[in-house]
């Protein structure tokens, strides 16, 4: 039973760039379905939509049963954070509404609380409509709604089949693109030939004049009737090819080609003992964090972190940064270490993307434009200042920086990474990790993204 539908809706928060763009689809109270995009992308829009919080710009919206919707929650404290998400998911799962609205609901839960969540989710007796970037969600999903250039489309699947897919969609793409550009060839060759056949026909023309072997009044009346059956011809030809042309523009267009290319290190990654924590003491004024507490961590390493929100995962990481001071005990680290944060802001956000490669790579100004196009900053792209850039831009600039020089961090240190990011970039990021031969040491409650980048080992703080 559909309980919720649009009916050719367009919305925008400015008059030049829409948002949504007469869409239409509909919502019962059976399914569980995901909204997915890029950042920016609407599906914040479209769940407010859904639940009345905004009204079209046209089109219409109709709602025949009850919804409940429950917003993106941002906390600057994990355990905090958690412990809201959580309450405010059991209030959600209590109202008993027909369609469920949830924007990020996995984010801030650590393992246990995120369990408990998938264990409501899959017995709620009504529909649910999310937005996530959580992929082991996402799996539990019966349809996933992708959300690109104001229009959207339908997937009857979870996350595994939605990427089938687009893969498949893809394949089907670059197959059409490459027969464009055969037939481009073809059409070009065939206008050359003509143009050369056209030359070396009224080369023999002007011969024959010359001989006197036909009058030049006979002579001109045969070119002119040849000329204007090569000008047809031509045109027709030219028809053809701007029509392949236009074509392969578009499927260019749809081409998805966010490869990046981390080059290989200018030394051997450090093999011995990267941190060495013996003893640790360290506590805030409410409560204790460590106590007595030993780690080491070897140069090839990957290694995980986990444990509850609070338990002192990212206390740890900014300890071996050295952002914060232990009250007691050893802590040594050896080699190059880069830490990449919860919000990325290594990076100077008043410089450009190529002024940040060159202050944090180390390199020239030359190299620094290689290394932004290998991350697919190319011409004035790689002029834009960072503080204007997306999350997916923001991401990639941080990984130029850090990853795109020869002299690469022995080890990367990585809290909550895929936290904020729209799915193509978690692939960004998983692809230029696998590439990356140093060692790692990760915070993240996603496992999908753990197991993707090949984490070896793992480490349970209590």
């Amino acid at each position: 039973m559909f309980v919720i539908s649009l009916s050719k809706v367009s919305f925008s928060y400015d008059s030049l760039n829409p948002v949504l763009d007469g869409v239409s689809v509909a919502f019962s109270d059976s399914d569980r379905v995901a909204i997915v995009g890029d950042n920016g992308s609407g599906k914040t829009t479209l769940l407010k939509l859904l639940a009345g919080d905004i009204v079209p710009d046209s089109g219409n919206v109709a709602r025949n049963a009850s919804v409940y919707m429950l917003n993106q929650i941002n906390a600057l404290d994990s355990k905090s954070g958690g412990e809201r998400q959580s309450a405010e998911l059991r209030r959600a799962f209590d109202s008993g509404a027909a369609i469920l609205l949830l924007d990020e609901p996995t984010n801030n839960l650590d393992s246990d609380a995120k369990q408990r969540f998938f264990n409501d989710l899959m017995s709620y007796p009504f529909g649910v409509v999310i937005v996530s970037h959580d992929r082991e969600l996402l799996q539990k999903m019966d349809k996933i709604i992708e959300i690109a250039n104001g229009k959207i489309k339908v997937y009857g699947g979870n996350y595994d089949f939605y990427v089938a897919q687009k893969r498949a969609e893809q394949e089907t793409i670059y197959s059409k693109y490459v027969n464009t550009k055969k037939e481009i060839g073809r059409l070009v060759e065939t206008i050359n030939i003509a143009q050369n056949t056209r030359q070396h026909h009224e080369a023999k023309q002007k011969k024959e004049i010359a001989n006197a072997r036909r009058s030049r009044i006979d002579a001109n009346a045969l070119k002119g009737k040849s000329q204007e059956t090569e000008a047809k011809k031509r045109a027709i030809i030219q028809k053809k090819l701007d029509t392949q042309m236009n074509l392969q523009a578009e499927l260019s267009a749809q081409m998805v080609d966010d490869k990046i290319k981390i080059p290989l290190p200018s030394k051997p990654f450090y093999s011995k003992e990267l941190i060495q924590i013996s003893n640790l003491r360290f506590g805030y004024s409410d409560r204790r964090i460590f106590n007595g507490f030993d780690f080491s961590m070897y140069g090839g390493q990957r290694i995980r972190i986990t444990g509850k929100n609070g338990s002192g995962k990212s206390t740890l990481l900014k300890i071996i940064c050295g952002d914060l001071k232990p009250e007691s005990g050893t802590v040594k680290t050896f080699g190059k270490i880069a830490y990449l944060n919860q919000d990325l802001s290594v990076l100077d956000r008043d410089k450009t993307i190529i002024e940040n490669i060159m202050d944090i790579a180390g390199v020239l100004k030359h190299d620094a434009h290689v290394i932004a196009a290998n991350f697919g900053f190319r011409g004035d792209t790689s002029n834009k200042k960072v503080g204007v850039l997306s999350g997916g831009e923001l991401l990639k600039a941080t990984l130029a920086s850090v990853l795109g020089g020869e002299n690469q961090p022995d080890l990367l240190i990585l809290d909550e990474p895929t936290n904020n990011l729209e799915i193509k970039s978690i692939a960004i990021l998983e692809d230029a990790l696998n590439q990356y031969s140093g060692a790692i040491l990760l915070v993240s409650h996603d496992e999908i993204f753990a197991k993707n980048i090949n984490i070896d080992k793992q480490i349970i703080i209590n």
